[in-house]
Parts: structure tokens; sequence; C-alpha cells
């Protein structure tokens, strides 16, 4: 007499009562994880170009249905126990980290290897990583893809909890809102037919284009507010009290601040400049020593890239 197969969607129920509270405590890890990484790769800079903030667990009725689908095409035996249905599905538990520019995403996925692979880590990979974003599938789709394994204490010892990582740039991510990416996926209501893929294709390829041309921009900031200690601060600025002024700040962050002069020109004030008064020669942020708000008596410095304000001496806050 043979024994009847147990049903999956009483399978991934049985499954999420008994995981589900040990998934979101791994969410929680994952993130500090995460944001741990971003703040090694962007160190005092500006935060907001990395965010690890957005997490979900898949719904049960999602896992079921992936898991008959994928048992319907030959990729998965049947399942006979609930931690079958956990070592198919890689994605139960995932984190989505945005990127503003590749540049970063690049500098975020390679720490991250890193960080998994050294010998004492205690948050390893569970599969090798997919780099979507150097091969973009043939819909255009491009991120990089990561399983990690995060352990959860319990009464019974450390359990071994998945959690996908998907990082993306915000344009990438973008996009799969752009051309209703979910409606099209395997299993889902649409099909694609050839007039969706190219016009995918295409709007994947420019966003690209847009995201590369933005890395490029930032490239040219930094190298006109201090980013690097390279950038020219010029020790022959004229002191004369023609080419001195007060500037009101009206926006400050890690790199430079911006500031208006009597005469409405915006004027930016380096990192360099900051340094320089300080008398060090260490990374700062300038916003730590120049808030919105200040008045400060600056010296304009204006050359065919830019108008530069030279403060003469740093608010007491």
């Amino acid at each position: 007499m043979t024994t009847a197969r147990p049903g999956i969607d009483r399978l991934v129920a049985q499954l999420f009562r008994a995981r589900n509270r040990y998934w979101a405590v791994a969410v929680v890890a994952a993130t500090a994880f995460l944001e741990s990484i971003a703040d090694e790769v962007l160190e005092d800079d500006d935060r907001d170009r990395l965010d690890a903030g957005t997490s979900r667990i898949k719904k049960r009725s999602r896992a079921a249905d992936k898991m008959r689908r994928k048992v319907a095409e030959g990729v998965f035996d049947p399942p006979e126990t609930p931690e079958d249905v956990e070592d198919a599905l890689h994605d139960l538990v995932g984190i989505k980290v945005l990127c503003k520019s590749p540049r970063d995403l690049r500098a975020f996925t390679e720490a991250l290897e890193r960080a998994c692979t050294t010998p004492d880590a205690s948050i390893r990979f569970a599969i090798p990583p997919i780099d979507y974003v150097t091969a973009p599938k043939d819909s255009g789709y491009r991120a990089y893809h990561a399983v990690i394994v995060v352990p959860v204490s319990t009464n019974h010892g450390d359990l071994a909890i998945k959690v996908e990582v998907q990082v993306k740039t915000r344009l990438q991510d973008a996009w799969g809102e752009l051309t209703h990416e979910d409606m099209y996926r395997p299993g889902e209501a649409l099909k694609a037919d050839p007039v969706h893929e190219d016009y995918a294709r295409r709007m994947a390829d420019l966003l690209a284009t847009v995201d590369d041309m933005a890395d490029t921009l930032a490239l040219e900031l930094d190298s006109k507010t201090g980013a690097e200690p390279s950038i020219p601060v010029r020790a022959d600025v004229d002191t004369e009290p023609e080419q001195t002024t007060i500037a009101h700040v009206t926006r400050t962050g890690p790199k430079y601040a911006l500031a208006v002069g009597p005469d409405g020109r915006r004027g930016l004030i380096p990192a360099k400049a900051v340094r320089d008064l300080l008398g060090t020669s260490d990374r700062i942020r300038v916003s730590d020593h120049i808030d919105v708000g200040d008045r400060l008596a600056v010296v304009v410095d204006e050359t065919p890239d830019a108008l530069y304000y030279h403060p003469l001496s740093l608010p007491e806050h």
C-alpha cells in the first residue's frame, strides 16, 4: 500500500508556521549586516547612495505556486517534507539593496563578496552569486543576486536561514515597474510577446546608458568639490576686500557645501578648503563643520570650471 504524498500547500503551511519567526529575525540580522557593508563602502560619504531597507518574506500562496510550477517543469522533485520546500526555494526571505549609481553597486558587491568569503565569516553565500549586471538576462533585467546564509539562534542551536539579496541601481529597479516585469514572469498572468520583449530590452539599455552617464557626472562633481586631496584650492586667491563677501549656506553634505552670495550666485565650499582651515589632511565631513543657515565670510575664487567660496574661518557651533 502506497502512502499518499503530502500536498504542497500543506507542506508550505507547515514550513511557514515553523520558520516565520526565525525568518523575521534573519531579516533584521541580514539588514544590519548589509548596512554595515554600506557604511564600510561609503565611509563618511552620503549614505543615501546605498539603501538596504527594503525586505520581504514571500507570501505562502506565492511560495506554493512557485513550488508547484518548478515541480511541473521538472526542476524540483515533489517535496516530501517542509524542509524539502525550504531547500528548494532560495527566495523565501529577500532584501533589496538600492544603489545610486553603477559605481556604488560595484563597490558594494565587491565588499559583500569579501565579507562573505573571509575564513571567519559568520554570514556566507549559500550558492555562488549571479551577476545579471555584467551579463543581463535576455529580457534586459539587470541586478546582482546573492543568497546568503544567516545563523539565527534557537533553543536547539543555530538555524541557517537563507536570505536572497538583490542589488540594483535605482534605475534598474524602476525598470521592473516601468515594464510591468512582475506580470510577465514565468507562471504569471501575462505572456510576453515580441513587441513587449523588444520594448523592455530597449528600455533596459537606455536606462543602463543613463546610469553610466550619471556615474560620469558624479565623478565630474567629485573632481570639483574637493573629494580628493589633489583638487586645487588656489594659494594665490586674492584676499582684497573686493574679493571677499558674506555667503549664506543653503546646502551641506560630506564633500561640499553650497552657499549663495549677495549677488545671488551659488558657489561651492569644497572639503579641501575646510580641511585647510582645520589644519588636517584627514578625511572630514563638511557637514560636521558647516550647517545650513550659516553666514560665512568667504573669499571668492572663480575658475573656468566653477565658482568657489573659500571660508576665512569656520563657524563656532
